[in-house]
């Protein structure tokens, strides 16, 4: 018997897309401590930059860099990482440029980093374990709900 010439697609059930509400609480934890670690900036504060390009001083901002200062060093901008002052016809240099800053801050904080990156998907872990009953519960009333969210 010959072999048919196309083979039937099957037809496959599509079924929404769902949020995991875990999932993103735990990638929220673990971008916020990559940029604490390397902007010395929390999350918050790296995106909208928060005293970034405001005039903040130099001893308020302690190495802080943000999005739009890390865009910007980039590019070939002022990061506003390094600052020149004049004072007295002689020009004084503050501060690191883009690079060297964001080495400053790995080697202050990757002790922390580190830890923190090994912990928060550990401890999610864990919480998942721990929480998979009630989670399955709350996961029943949401699909019927009709929410596409998970917990």
């Amino acid at each position: 018997m010959a072999r048919r010439r196309t083979r039937r697609k099957s037809t496959r059930r599509s079924t929404p897309k769902t949020v995991n509400l875990a999932g993103i609480a735990e990638s929220v934890l673990i971008a916020n401590t990559v940029t604490t670690g390397l902007f010395n900036s929390s999350l918050r504060d790296f995106v909208m930059n928060v005293d970034g390009g405001s005039g903040g001083s130099i001893v308020d901002r302690a190495g802080q860099i943000t999005a739009r200062e890390l865009f910007a060093g980039l590019t070939g901008g002022n990061a506003n990482t390094q600052y020149v002052i004049t004072q007295g016809g002689r020009k004084a240099t503050y501060g690191n440029t883009l690079t060297a800053q964001i080495g400053e801050n790995f080697k202050t904080n990757v002790g922390s980093m580190t830890f923190q990156l090994i912990a928060i998907p550990a401890g999610f872990k864990v919480f998942k374990k721990l929480t998979t009953k009630p989670r399955s519960t709350a996961n029943k009333v949401l699909k019927m709900s009709g929410l596409p969210v998970r917990v």
